[in-house]
C-alpha cells in the first residue's frame, strides 16, 4: 500500500445527522448538483446487430429538437430476461469493441490522459484501449447484461462547451449542472432498457468510475426504477464526506470542473445542509456498492467507507455493526451487510476486472438471481 492509514484517514469527521424525509433530494440540488431535468417528450431507438454485441441508437426528442446518441449493449446467453448494468463510460463502446466496430462520436469530448486525446476528442488510438474496464465475456458469463454509452456524447466534459453541444441545449440550457444532466442521460438509457424484453426491468443497475461513480449516485437518487448503484472510486461529490479533510475537496473540484456542480453551489463543507453520507441514505432501499483502491487518495477510499457506515441506518442497519475502518486494511478488505457493500482493493484509480469480480456476486444477491 502506497500510503499509511494515517494518510488516508483523518478521523471520523462530524457529519449532520441524517434528514428522514422525501425532500431531503432538494439538498443536494439546492447545495451542489442542481435538479435533474423533467424527461423528453419522446424516447424512440434503432438497434444494430454487430459482432458480439447490439448497437442501440437512442433519440431523444424535447422542444422541437432531437439528439441521437449511440450504445452498446451486451446480453448473456441465458435464454430468459436478464439483470442489466448500465453506465456512461469515458470513451463509450468505441473504447471497448476493436477498431472499425463502432463509430468515433466527433461531438463528444471527454476527460482521458493526455496521450489518448487532442483538446478532449475522442481519437482512432483510443478504439479498444479500456476493453479491461468492461470484462463484457465476465460480465455475461455471470448472467448479466450491460449497456455503455459515452458521456461526453450526451454532455461534452468541458467548461465552456458543455452547453453547445448534447443534452443543454436539447433541453433548452437548463439552470443546473452537468452531473445532473450526466444522470438524465443515464435515465434514458434505463427507459430503453426497461422496454427492452432481454431485460429484467426489476434489476437494473448503475454503475460508474470516478466523476461518473458520482453521477450514477445521483441517477440512483433520482429515479425508482433503479434498483442498484455501483459507484466505484467516487471521492468528493460522490461518496467522501465533504467534511473529511483527505483527497480532493470541493473547492479543488469546481476550480477546475465548474460546469459539473450547478452555478452557486455550495463548496464550503461548513455550509453544506447535509454530507455525502446523506446522498447515500437517499438510495435506500436500493442496493449500494462503494468499490475503492489503497493507492487512491484523492477519491478518499476510507472517508467513502465512513459514509457508507453512517448511511447504513436508513437501510435499518447499526453503524456501529460494521466493521471498524482499521479493518478494511485487514485480510478481508470486502465487507456486505444486506443491500450496501464496499471493497478495497490494491492499486490506482481505475476500474479493473479485480472490482467487477466482488461486484457481480453482490448485485445477484441482491436482485436475487
Amino acid at each position: 500500500m502506497a500510503g499509511s492509514l494515517s494518510d488516508l484517514w483523518a478521523g471520523a469527521p462530524e457529519l449532520p445527522d441524517l434528514v428522514a424525509s422525501a425532500d431531503a433530494r432538494a439538498i443536494f440540488e439546492t447545495d451542489l448538483y442542481g435538479a435533474v431535468p423533467p424527461p423528453p417528450d419522446d424516447v424512440t431507438w434503432t438497434a444494430v446487430e454487430k459482432q458480439g454485441f447490439t448497437q442501440l441508437d437512442i433519440t431523444c426528442a424535447a422542444n422541437g429538437g432531437t439528439l441521437t446518441v449511440s450504445v452498446g449493449l451486451w446480453l448473456p446467453k441465458t435464454g430468459h430476461p436478464a439483470p442489466l448494468v448500465a453506465a456512461l463510460d469515458f470513451s463509450g463502446p468505441f473504447g471497448i469493441v476493436p477498431p472499425g466496430q463502432f463509430a468515433l462520436d466527433p461531438n463528444a469530448r471527454v476527460y482521458s490522459e493526455p496521450k489518448w486525446q487532442a483538446d478532449g476528442h475522442l481519437t482512432a488510438a483510443m478504439a479498444g484501449q479500456f476493453a479491461y474496464r468492461w470484462p463484457v465475456e465476465m460480465i455475461t458469463e455471470a448472467g448479466f447484461a450491460v449497456m455503455v454509452s459515452c458521456y461526453g456524447s450526451w454532455v461534452p466534459d468541458h467548461p465552456e462547451l458543455w452547453r453547445q453541444h448534447g443534452v443543454s441545449p436539447l433541453l433548452g440550457g437548463p439552470d443546473t449542472g452537468a452531473f445532473s444532466l450526466w444522470a438524465w442521460a443515464l435515465m434514458r438509457m434505463v427507459d430503453v432498457a426497461v422496454q427492452l424484453p432481454q431485460i429484467d426491468s426489476e434489476a437494473i443497475a448503475v454503475a460508474g468510475h470516478s466523476r461518473l461513480g458520482k453521477t450514477a449516485l445521483w441517477a440512483g437518487v433520482n429515479d425508482p426504477r433503479i434498483a442498484a448503484v455501483w459507484a466505484n472510486n467516487s471521492g468528493c461529490a460522490g461518496a467522501a464526506p465533504a467534511r473529511h479533510p483527505v483527497g480532493e475537496t470541493l473547492q479543488q473540484l469546481h476550480s477546475r470542473f465548474p460546469h459539473w456542480l450547478r452555478k452557486g453551489a455550495v463548496i464550503t463543507p461548513d455550509d453544506l445542509s447535509s454530507d455525502q453520507h446523506q446522498l447515500l441514505a437517499l438510495c435506500a432501499p436500493r442496493g449500494v456498492y462503494l468499490s475503492e483502491a489503497d493507492n487512491d487518495k484523492w477519491a478518499d477510499p476510507l472517508g467513502s467507507y465512513f459514509s457508507l457506515t453512517q448511511s447504513s441506518s436508513a437501510w435499518g442497519q447499526e453503524p456501529h455493526a460494521w466493521p471498524d475502518v482499521e479493518s478494511v486494511f485487514g485480510t478481508t478488505r470486502a465487507h456486505r451487510n444486506g443491500a450496501l457493500g464496499y471493497h478495497m482493493r490494491q492499486g490506482g484509480h481505475d476500474m479493473l476486472a479485480e472490482d467487477w469480480a466482488q461486484v457481480l456476486p453482490f448485485l445477484t444477491e441482491v436482485f436475487g438471481n
